[in-house]
């Protein structure tokens, strides 16, 4: 009895040991990811009061919810480019981004820009009478870039619009508008790229030590 037990026991380990090595392998298939800072092209003083690590930080959530990448966080990312003394700052060029995905240790680099965010008055069309209500408007663009060439391997624009009434976001920042509007309308849009990334899969010719 003894004998079969110390057997079962081996087996069973043998079986951890394997689960163990094949979950881990499974993680080093996967390519690491870094979501940079968006630009901000608007103007809007919301984004230098938290708006940007907002944006951030949901391309983060929605990234590992996706479940294709090992994704650095932003504060992994921001303690790694300290270490590194490393910034970003403009426009991101080929050379930049291998040089930026060989500091950072990651396969892709994902990064764009907010193009607008903010409120506009809604009138009737053609008859100059505001309706009394604010559309409030957010368009990001955003690419995914391969740190080994350089290249831009998915691209993708997505606009999101609701009407508000009384909507105040973007003057001193943080407000309880800032919050709301930040949830209707920043927040789907980074979820409808994200969908679209999973969709396209720019990745599937990626193979671990590539």
């Amino acid at each position: 009895m003894r004998q079969f037990r110390t057997i079962g026991i081996i087996f069973t380990g043998l079986a951890l040991t394997l689960l163990i090595g094949a979950g881990s392998a499974a993680a080093q298939a996967k390519p690491k990811i870094a979501v940079l800072e968006f630009k901000n092209k608007t103007d809007n003083q919301w984004w230098w009061h938290g708006g940007a690590e907002a944006a951030q930080d949901v391309f983060v959530t929605e990234l590992v919810k996706l479940d294709k990448f090992i994704v650095i966080d932003r504060e992994q990312l921001e303690e790694i480019m300290q270490a590194r003394n490393l910034t970003i700052s403009g426009e991101i060029d080929q050379k930049a981004a291998v040089k930026i995905g060989k500091a950072l240790g990651v396969n892709y680099l994902l990064t764009g820009a907010v193009t607008e965010y903010g409120s506009k008055n809604v009138g009737i069309p053609g008859s100059g009478i505001s309706a009394g209500k604010k559309e409030f408007v957010a368009s990001i663009n955003s690419q995914l870039v391969d740190t080994k060439t350089g290249n831009v391997i998915w691209s993708r624009a997505e606009t999101n619009k609701t009407d508000s009434i009384k909507v105040s976001v973007g003057g001193i920042g943080g407000g309880v508008d800032d919050n709301r509007m930040f949830d209707k309308v920043m927040k789907p849009t980074i979820v409808n790229l994200i969908n679209n990334l999973k969709t396209a899969n720019p990745m599937r010719t990626f193979r671990p030590g590539s």
